[in-house]
């Protein structure tokens, strides 16, 4: 009667072993998470810092008809990472709603401009030869991303 005894503790012992091995193979793969998702973008956060980045080079333009709008606009923007190339108004004041128009297919430069000025509609028009990659056009809403 000694033998079934012997190999059920034989089994038990490997079961055991191997719920261990399971336990820290688990416990090694949270902690590579936890390394990867805490520590590691942690690392990187003063380099992509946004004074870090360079400047956003922008086209200001009235689109409302609100007289010196674009000039107060990019006195308002000065502190910010943007360098606004040129300023001028829209052939017709007919923007109710501010819009940034981005002429690359950059989705994070246009993500970066979105959260220094605050505007978030934007349309993609891509021309190549445009003088900045993107234009500011003012609406009438433009108070409100004047004071963020």
């Amino acid at each position: 009667m000694a033998g079934p005894r012997k190999s059920s503790a034989r089994n038990n012992s490997l079961k055991r072993n191997l719920l261990w091995l399971l336990i820290v193979l688990l416990a090694l793969v949270l902690a590579y998470l936890a390394y990867i998702r805490i520590i590691v973008p942690g690392r990187n956060t003063v380099s992509l810092a946004e004074e870090n980045l360079p400047a956003l080079k922008v086209v200001v333009k009235n689109g409302c008809g609100i007289e010196n709008l674009a000039t107060d606009y990019a006195s308002y923007i000065k502190d910010k990472n943007i360098d606004v190339v040129s300023l001028g108004d829209t052939p017709q004041p007919i923007y109710n709603k501010s819009v940034i128009e981005a002429k690359t297919d950059d989705r994070q430069d246009l993500a970066r401009l979105q959260n220094m000025t605050g505007i978030k509609r934007f349309t993609l028009a891509v021309d190549p030869d445009a003088p900045a990659p993107f234009v500011i056009i003012l609406g009438e809403d433009f108070e409100e991303y004047m004071t963020q």
